[in-house]
């Protein structure tokens, strides 16, 4: 599992998902070694086989570069301890292990072996690739000016160069009466498996999304013709009402996929074009939400419009709403620069916004109206093991905790809708503890007081198309106090009216109440809303008690 939050491969290694009546065992290892002869140091085994099924490689750009950042962190620490030394002056990472801290291996008694047959069955792996552009966002201020051009528009073609299910095949490998040492008998296996990994290259380059990716499409075409004169053959040796039968289904199968490859080659090319013009936008957080509704396919046509609906309704929304929006997140975050930097963005994302929006739309479509020809087949995917563990913000790795896991993963996808809050504090918003009163989960974290109903407890409430409504959410600094009757919990609030938690008993009203009032003199003293964005918020929320107070009259 990748467990980087807003993952857009959430799974990176799995086998291919089968249904489970046709669950084979991943990994298969067949042996039949002979009795070693007293006196003769050889092991020799008769048969040796290996077979893998196949596999799904999903990787992204962020959880590489998380991974070699932290083997580089490790790297450095154990320099000192193991005598590790730079190989080169300039401040080079790599390093070499000293002769005197080479630990001796010890040679097996037995140090050759016999395969009288040995295979190594084929391997199937489909690799998808998916590069950031929230990484290189922030190397494109080397400029006074506050962003360099170049990097710029690199960064918005890099969003190109995504690989999706690249098909890559290696052959199987059969050697007889081979001998030697473990090194000798690598070398054919190594040398095969390199060369079938060069002849498979170019599915890589042929996968690419902004080509549509041919290799998928001629997969597709090509198993659809197979099946058109594969199908009536096998019932022509049966009887004229199998070929009847065959010919319908040969017919059928190439019709669907004919229309799932020619429309799903489109959807990815206008996809990637779209995704390009929402990078040059410069949002991080367009960008990101268009990447996460890329991943979700419209299963038919209806739902291809429907969404394509929404993405041509948000990318006028976040273009009108950036002019505002981007001055005033660019001043929290770094003051005049920052200010000049957002108009900047506001003015290009009002015609790149909505232009990307519009793209994207039709590659909804598109993906709807190929998906409209597979929608009744039983697809099968893969899903997590688990949440992503939650790492606290003294970076301490705990045991395992499954609830806080998945609270804290619901605290990201409930984000604060305070105008006074800029992206930045939102996105820093660091998850506390929880408590589950009657009514569902309470999410305590720095920023808040988030109640979320019960159907979200469950780590599949996180995948829902829909996610159900939050009961309340309440700012520390508008919190008053908590007192309790009997078995509620009364949150005491500054702006609006007291709120009501339930519990089983009194003795846990007492409890609960005792043990949030203790974050008050921890989160409730400052502030860190915006003055501008502040006064707006109030004047909303004064707008709204009024409106509410006549609605109840």
């Amino acid at each position: 599992d990748n467990c980087l939050p807003n993952a857009q491969f959430p799974i990176m290694l799995a086998p291919e998902a089968v249904p489970l009546s046709q669950q084979k065992p991943f990994l298969q290892l067949s042996m039949h070694q002979s009795k070693t002869i007293p006196g003769v140091p050889v092991s020799i085994y008769q048969y040796a086989s290996f077979l893998m099924q196949k596999l799904k490689l999903c990787v992204e750009e962020k959880i590489m570069i998380r991974i070699l950042a932290s083997l580089a962190e490790f790297a450095e620490r154990e320099k000192t301890l193991l005598g590790f030394e730079d190989v080169d002056n300039d401040g080079s990472d790599l390093i070499k292990l000293t002769t005197d801290h080479l630990y001796p291996i010890p040679e097996s008694s037995v140090s050759k072996m016999f395969f009288s047959f040995l295979q190594l069955h084929p391997i199937a792996i489909d690799i998808s690739l998916e590069l950031s552009s929230e990484l290189r966002y922030q190397y494109m201020s080397d400029s006074g000016l506050g962003f360099n051009p170049l990097k710029w528009i690199r960064n918005a073609a890099g969003t190109a160069i995504d690989i999706d299910e690249a098909p890559i095949r290696l052959n199987s490998l059969t050697i007889e009466d081979a001998y030697g040492n473990t090194s000798t008998l690598l070398v054919p296996i190594i040398k095969h498996y390199t060369s079938q990994v060069i002849r498979e290259a170019y599915k890589v380059l042929g996968s690419l999304e902004i080509l549509g990716n041919p290799v998928q499409l001629v997969g597709n075409l090509g198993e659809g013709v197979v099946d058109f004169f594969y199908e009536p053959a096998m019932g022509l040796v049966s009887s004229p009402q199998d070929f009847g039968r065959g010919l319908a289904k040969g017919t059928t199968s190439l019709l669907k996929h004919t229309v799932t490859g020619l429309f799903g080659a489109a959807s990815k090319v206008t996809g990637k074009i779209a995704e390009g013009i929402a990078v040059l936008g410069m949002d991080e957080d367009f960008q990101r939400r268009a990447r996460m509704d890329a991943r979700k396919p419209p299963r038919h046509l209806g739902e291809g419009l429907v969404e394509g609906g929404k993405s041509v309704v948000m990318g006028v929304y976040r273009g009108l709403t950036g002019i505002v929006t981007d001055p005033y997140h660019g001043y929290r975050l770094q003051g005049v620069r920052g200010l000049f930097k957002g108009i900047g963005t506001g003015v290009l994302g009002i015609a790149l916004k909505p232009t990307a929006g519009t793209i994207s739309a039709a590659s909804k479509v598109l993906q709807g109206v190929g998906n409209t020809a597979t929608c009744c087949d039983e697809v099968y995917e893969n899903d997590r093991a688990r949440c992503p563990r939650y790492i606290g913000s003294d970076r301490i790795l705990r045991p395992y905790n499954a609830m806080d896991a998945v609270m804290a993963a619901n605290l990201r996808l409930y984000k604060i809708k305070d105008l006074a809050f800029s992206k930045e504090d939102k996105e820093a918003e660091i998850y506390i503890t929880s408590f589950q009163p009657t009514q569902g989960n309470l999410i305590v974290s720095d920023l808040r007081l988030l109640m979320l109903p019960s159907s979200t407890s469950g780590f599949k409430g996180l995948f829902v198309r829909k996610r159900p409504k939050a009961i309340f959410s309440v700012l520390w600094e508008d919190v008053k106090g908590f007192t309790y009757i009997a078995n509620t919990v009364i949150i005491q609030n500054k702006r609006k009216e007291p709120l009501q938690l339930k519990v089983a008993t009194e003795a846990e009203a007492k409890d609960l109440c005792s043990e949030l009032g203790n974050f008050i003199p921890i989160y409730a003293g400052g502030s860190r809303r915006g003055k501008l964005g502040g006064r707006i918020s109030d004047s909303l929320k004064k707008l709204d008690l009024f409106s509410s107070s006549r609605r109840r009259k």
